[in-house]
């Protein structure tokens, strides 16, 4: 691998990690020149005779995110690992390497030399155009990597009363190992349905990210890549647009219930709830309203219910929520984590104070919750 010079734009660890989410795997295995074995590959699961020697026997294996072993010599990696391991050089210029050849991308211009100054007010102007044009949010593109294939399921799942089941629809798992800097977290994958030039005017499910969630209360609690525009998207959205029985629940209801966090959504679902969305926290952009516009034009809302978090953050965050959504012509109701929700011989009924969000709700919780219309 031939040196850079000093006044070429350098890579950061932040934008290795963009490679290792972005990586198109089998754009690399292809370009570096690897001899697939067809007879024993899998879609999503390529094997090769080994770059690094002649054999007879292929030994050598790539998946999803360019993640490769080679059995003969008994190594493995990512994909800036092995194009350090076939072309010599550091893993800056292996990255590199991998952005020019368009095998990935990354949020640095390559095209011209930047130098610290450049770069400097490159940020300053960045953000005083962030300033003026805050209510537009930029569009996430679809990205190749999968990373569910190298998930398992995770005791915190089970223990938080997520089923498999659950996981497989929503795309859920435990990352136990791998380059990514998700690795060691549980991983939740964000998804759109979009129509592409393949699907003839239908939209159909594209991954756009994935984000991690600690396991052991290390920070920071959510990671997400970096690029990723969360203000854009709703979680579980492409199952609102996919999913008939979705469809089904919110012209009964004539509602969409927005909730905060992933784990919020996979409950919803745990119990049966499938109208329901996540803005990635308690802070709903006007982008995300658009989009909840945009559902229930489609499929008959009227309201949104919005379940934030019982705390302050949360109650202070649905008030805002309101605003937004009612400038998209819609009607929102806030829940009241206060009010009674059922009158019998005992008196009044309130939610424990030590449920302070929909993810802290057992399914029958939910069910009952949504029996009475409050969900």
């Amino acid at each position: 691998m031939n040196k850079r010079t000093s006044d070429t734009v350098r890579l950061s660890p932040e934008n290795l990690d963009e490679i290792r989410a972005s990586v198109d795997w089998q754009a690399l295995f292809t370009g570096l020149g690897l001899r697939k074995a067809e007879q024993k590959s899998k879609l999503g699961d390529w094997w090769a005779w080994s770059p690094f020697h002649d054999e007879k026997t292929p030994s050598f294996h790539m998946a999803a995110g360019g993640v490769w072993y080679d059995f003969s010599i008994g190594e493995g990696g990512g994909p800036i690992e092995l194009v350090q391991r076939l072309e010599g050089g550091n893993c800056y210029e292996a990255g590199r390497a991998i952005l020019e050849r368009g095998w990935a991308h990354a949020s640095v211009d390559l095209s011209a030399p930047v130098t610290r100054q450049r770069d400097t007010v490159r940020r300053g102007v960045t953000k005083a155009v962030t300033a003026v044009t805050e209510t537009e949010t930029p569009e996430n593109d679809p990205i190749r990597q999968d990373l569910l294939k190298l998930c398992q399921y995770h005791d915190l799942l089970a223990e938080r009363g997520v089923s498999e089941e659950t996981c497989d629809r929503l795309g859920i798992g435990y990352l136990p190992q791998g380059r990514s800097p998700l690795k060691g977290r549980i991983v939740f994958q964000v998804r759109d349905a979009r129509v592409t030039k393949q699907s003839e005017g239908a939209r159909e499910p594209v991954i756009l990210s994935h984000l991690g969630r600690s396991v052991d209360g290390s920070e920071p609690k959510y990671l997400f890549y970096q690029g990723f525009h969360k203000s854009a998207e709703l979680h579980a959205q492409e199952q609102v647009w996919l999913d008939p029985e979705a469809a089904a629940q919110i012209e009964a209801t004539k509602a969409i219930n927005l909730t905060e966090g992933p784990f919020d959504v996979a409950m919803a679902f745990e119990a049966g709830l499938r109208n329901v969305v996540g803005s990635f926290g308690a802070s709903l952009s006007v982008t995300q309203a658009r989009k909840l516009r945009d559902m229930a034009d489609a499929f008959g809302a009227e309201t949104i219910r919005i379940v934030y978090d019982r705390d302050q953050a949360g109650q202070d965050g649905a008030a805002k929520a309101v605003e937004l959504i009612e400038a998209q012509g819609l009607s929102a109701t806030v829940f009241d984590w206060d009010a009674p929700v059922t009158r019998g011989q005992r008196g009044d009924v309130f939610i424990p104070a030590e449920v302070q969000d929909l993810a802290d709700m057992s399914s029958k919780q939910i069910q009952w919750l949504r029996q009475r219309g409050l969900l």
